[in-house]
């Protein structure tokens, strides 16, 4: 009779044990889902390289190698170089050969995170 007695208060303690740790698991799962993944951050970047057919303070229009052309916005986050240093959008001028990484955001709309003049 004790046997028993034993095994059911060591079974019910593991009952407890197990169905207070089980809600804390089940909320670390579901925050893990909010963050994004790297594979998720990774789409939503892109690259463009071609040739700039226009450019102003708040965008660069570029024609790849389809000929289809794609207007990006510049922000004032946007890293500019050419020929490996610093630069400014001045220093961009059409037909210059450009590989722009942007930001994919709503409708497809692209923001530059950085252009690089060859």
């Amino acid at each position: 009779m004790r046997k028993i007695s034993r095994t059911l208060t060591l079974a019910s303690g593991l009952l407890s044990i197990v169905s207070l740790a089980t809600p804390a698991v089940i909320g670390q799962g579901s925050q893990e889902k909010q963050k994004p993944s790297e594979e998720q951050t990774a789409a939503q970047t892109v690259t463009v390289d071609g040739t700039v057919s226009a450019v102003s303070e708040t965008s660069v229009t570029i024609v790849d190698a389809t000929k289809a052309e794609k207007t990006i916005a510049i922000d004032t986050k946007t890293k500019v170089t050419k020929s490996g240093k610093a630069a400014t959008l001045a220093d961009i001028k059409a037909n210059d050969k450009v590989v722009v990484v942007a930001i994919k955001g709503e409708g497809d709309a692209l923001t530059a995170v950085s252009i690089k003049v060859a």
